[in-house]
């Protein structure tokens, strides 16, 4: 029942949980209290909505299930399952024109002059600005940002992921310009994932509001969007698509606390962060293990250690070198 709402049920399960259902009055009633449970988007505390859990699982005679991995026993399994929903505001066309209007380019002239700070696989660093602000910068990732902030704006480049807690000061925007787009802020914290080998822009809010401003990919103009609280906006630029949806930014921001989460990711997807977290290259063997999908959460574990309890719930292998992370279907295929 989990692995369906969670969206990781095989066709084949989802079959088996179609047919149990119909077969079984009692455990349709219960598939309809977690789905209600899980379609919430009361914006309640993760305490009380851990205890709601429990409780209503107690009611049923049900154990709870850990899709989350955790190593030490003493972390919680259960985090929130719900979330606030989306609150989308957008501007016309004629506002995103004026605001683009009065941003720099991010071309290599509008990088004249600032600070550079690029940290490469396996690092991660703090940075303070002299306005008050701070930012977390992940691995593989770049900001541009000026020593002292003059004029009106307060400007930075970023490619790559940072989370920003900034400086209120409502006369001096906050402007963060993305390849493919721009964040605009006065004061808030969010966090925002805008590498340019991806195909996906998103921006996640923790506190206050932002404004997102995507840059045009071909004839369709999207409108600027406000992103509030526990919301994260995603521009998917091939499809040129760009939609609001819930978040729990606590999980989206959780890298700066060195904690590393995977929500129904292909093992591919997760292989990405993993060079990045710990500066090894990931090699597949063969093709079938990047289609598996995997679910853990993890904080300041080793890599043999995610890869031993990621292999632990699918059948693939992997051996660790010094410079690389080799993954196959077969054990005879890393020798």
């Amino acid at each position: 029942m989990t692995r369906s709402l969670s969206g990781e049920a095989t066709p084949e399960e989802l079959l088996q949980l179609e047919s149990m259902l119909a077969a079984d009055d009692k455990a349709l009633e219960r598939y309809k209290l977690l789905q209600q449970f899980w379609n919430r988007h009361d914006a309640v505390s993760q305490q009380a909505v851990e205890e709601a859990l429990h409780n209503m699982l107690g009611k049923l005679n049900l154990v709870p299930t850990a899709y989350i991995i955790q190593p030490a026993p003493r972390k919680k399994l259960w985090r929130r399952l719900s979330a606030a929903a989306a609150v989308v505001i957008t501007l016309g066309v004629s506002g995103y024109l004026y605001m683009t209007g009065h941003l720099k380019k991010t071309g290599d002239t509008a990088l004249t002059n600032l600070v550079e700070k690029h940290n490469t696989w396996g690092t991660k660093s703090t940075i303070e600005l002299t306005d008050g602000s701070k930012i977390w910068l992940n691995a593989d990732s770049k900001i541009h940002y000026p020593e002292v902030f003059s004029g009106p704006t307060r400007e930075v480049y970023l490619n790559g992921e940072a989370f920003f807690d900034i400086a209120k000061n409502p006369s001096r925007p906050f402007i963060i310009h993305l390849a493919n787009g721009t964040v605009r802020v006065l004061g808030t914290s969010f966090n925002i994932r805008a590498y340019d080998n991806e195909k996906i822009v998103e921006t996640s809010v923790a506190t206050g509001k932002v404004a997102f401003i995507p840059k045009p990919h071909g004839k369709k103009l999207h409108d600027t969007v406000f992103v509030t609280p526990n919301n994260k906006v995603r521009y998917v630029l091939d499809e040129e698509a760009l939609n609001v949806v819930p978040t729990l930014a606590e999980e989206d921001k959780a890298w700066t606390e060195g904690r590393l989460i995977f929500k129904a990711l292909t093992l591919d997807e997760i292989a990405i962060e993993l060079e990045r977290n710990f500066g090894k290259k990931v090699t597949f063997m063969d093709e079938a293990p990047k289609s598996y999908r995997l679910t853990g959460s993890f904080q300041n574990n080793s890599l043999d250690e995610i890869m031993y309890y990621l292999s632990q719930t699918k059948d693939f292998y992997y051996r660790i070198t010094n410079s690389e992370l080799l993954i196959a279907s077969e054990a005879i295929n890393l020798r």
